[in-house]
């Protein structure tokens, strides 16, 4: 964040004042309204007619004019102020989003915390001095304010290279490695990647497309996946659903019931113990504990006693004594006179 020495504190207040001093009552009440001045939400033409008693389409006229007026006095009285919005958004790139640039600029010009709705109250006094430019929320990004054209267009160039690039690359690959920050060049490109709608960053601060479970899961199954991916090790059922609610991936308490017959369903998980499950994908493989050994003896070839629990508790959470009674099965295995166990020939 920036902060100019250029400004003393300045009364917002006081400024919206002076620019409504000569408005009719029902000009400023407009004013007022459509830009949440009186309560901090920004009213519609259908409840401000209906306070005034006039149509929605008076209302509309009026706040024209106003509009029109005000821009006419905004830039003798409030010169200073865009002089400082401009230069505090050209020394982050030109762009902002909206909630950022409004706290950044509330701080840079030493705004008294008593001050009610101070947000609406600048976010008025730039729109209507009618610089920097400012572009509303839409369903594809929030809103933000721009210097000029040519940074709006460097902007969206940005918005989409780096989409173009999370749908095309290895997308663990670039949570994991943070790939995506190649194309943050500086802190002024990475701030960009919050104004648009269909990037997020999830709970654990990794950062890619809303669209992937792994940022944004919406079913229980993904929001387990999640769970078990950023703790890199297998969990219990019971501790899967108090990690859900833990770092807050569902607005209510997961099931333990629920997540443990999703756990059951779903191919990704592989139990591993007692109530205990891994991902497949990190090198657990289903099957019990026969089928196991005999994976293991097929790929490494006949082994001891000690190296087959060694192997098996790789991929399984067992008592010892279990594998050996497993590893003894002589229908299935057979043991070498060097005392190394083989799988038995059919």
């Amino acid at each position: 964040m920036l902060v100019s020495n250029r400004m003393k504190s300045i009364d917002l207040n006081q400024l919206i004042d002076d620019l409504l001093s000569d408005f009719t009552p029902k000009q400023r009440r407009v004013v007022m309204g459509r830009f949440g001045l009186k309560n901090g939400e920004p009213m519609t033409l259908q409840s401000i007619g209906d306070e005034l008693g006039i149509t929605r389409e008076r209302v509309r006229q009026i706040e024209a004019q106003a509009t029109k007026k005000l821009r006419e006095k905004a830039k003798m009285s409030l010169a200073a102020l865009l002089d400082e919005a401009h230069a505090h958004l050209k020394a982050v790139g030109g762009v902002r989003r909206d909630d950022y640039f409004i706290q950044d600029m509330l701080f840079a010009l030493k705004v008294e915390r008593a001050v009610r709705y101070p947000g609406e109250k600048l976010r008025f006094l730039m729109r209507v001095g009618g610089a920097p430019h400012y572009s509303k929320e839409d369903d594809a990004m929030y809103a933000y304010w721009y210097l000029d054209q040519d940074a709006k267009a460097k902007f969206l160039d940005f918005v989409k290279e780096v989409t173009a690039f999370l749908k095309t690359g290895r997308k663990q690959e670039v949570i994991d490695k943070k790939l995506y920050l190649m194309h943050c060049k500086d802190l002024t490109s990475c701030h960009l990647v919050s104004i648009p709608k269909h990037f997020a960053v999830n709970v654990f601060g990794d950062f890619g497309l809303k669209a992937w479970p792994e940022i944004e899961p919406k079913t229980i199954r993904d929001k387990m996946y999640l769970v078990l991916k950023k703790h890199e090790k297998p969990l219990h059922f019971q501790d899967i659903a108090r990690y859900i609610s833990k770092y807050g991936l569902s607005k209510n308490t997961a099931h333990v019931q629920t997540v443990h017959n999703e756990l059951i369903k779903d191919t990704r998980f592989v139990l591993v113990g007692r109530g205990i499950y891994g991902l497949r994908e990190n090198g657990f493989e289903p099957g019990t504990v026969r089928e196991v050994i005999a994976r293991l003896l097929e790929t490494h070839g006949p082994l001891h006693s000690t190296e087959v629990v060694n192997l098996v508790n790789q991929q399984r959470f067992l008592k010892e004594n279990t594998i050996l009674l497993n590893l003894q099965n002589r229908r299935h295995f057979t043991r070498l006179e060097d005392g190394r166990y083989k799988i038995k020939e059919a």
